[in-house]
């Protein structure tokens, strides 16, 4: 639920018990259940993108079922950050001009990148 996510990026509901504002990466590992597969995602909060590690890349069906789920994710957290404040809180991500960050709206969706080479 949407009580959920913002429970986890204030740093509730968590093993470790950190908000986001406090990381640089968040490890998210996704179930795609429409092909019974999980992938391995990692938030790079600074490169503002999302790093997909899946081992069993490959078939058209199969990268589209991954692509829609990662696609949603890639939405979905900049808007969850922005409605819990998380930007007002990583005012570095802006006073360092990093770059993934200048000229972007803070709801515009994440990059992602599929990383190569995954070992299963």
């Amino acid at each position: 639920s949407n009580y959920d996510v913002e429970q986890c990026i204030r740093g509730f509901k968590l093993f470790a018990n950190i908000s986001w504002d406090k990381v640089d990466d968040v490890i998210v590992p996704v179930n795609v259940s429409t092909s019974f597969h999980r992938v391995f995602i990692v938030f790079r909060i600074k490169l503002r993108c999302l790093h997909v590690y899946d081992s069993m890349m490959g078939g058209s069906l199969y990268d589209k079922n991954v692509n829609i789920v990662v696609e949603k994710l890639a939405t979905m957290i900049p808007l969850f950050l922005t409605s819990t404040s998380f930007y007002g809180k990583r005012l570095d991500l802006y006073a360092n001009k990093l770059p993934e960050y200048i000229d972007k709206s803070e709801s515009d969706p994440v990059a992602v990148k599929h990383m190569t080479n995954v070992l299963q």
